[in-house]
């Protein structure tokens, strides 16, 4: 369970994100994207994805201990160009 002063916390520094943080920031974490999932030889993996079906490509995979929402506000800047996926790998973020 978490605490409720964990919770006070995260709450500050969520808020304390939203006034400092830059707006080219803002605006990218303010892009639509759709969190989806594909099985794969018996594996869940879940992506996120923006940007307009039928675009060109572009593919974001994290690196180790990591998990997709990590490239959400630089994936979300090339949404208007391509089709952007970042993918949680099998084990990491909500594949498994």
């Amino acid at each position: 369970a978490v605490r409720p002063a964990t919770v006070a916390r995260r709450d500050k520094d969520i808020m304390a994100l939203t006034t400092e943080a830059p707006q080219w920031f803002l605006d990218a974490l303010a892009v639509p994207c759709a969190q989806r999932q594909v099985e794969v030889d018996g594996a869940t993996i879940s992506y996120l994805a923006w940007g307009e079906p039928g675009q060109r490509g572009l593919v974001f995979v994290h690196g180790g201990a990591a998990h997709a929402h990590w490239w959400t506000h630089v994936a979300a800047t090339f949404a208007s160009e391509f089709r952007v996926l970042a993918l949680d790998l099998s084990g990491h973020g909500d594949s498994h």
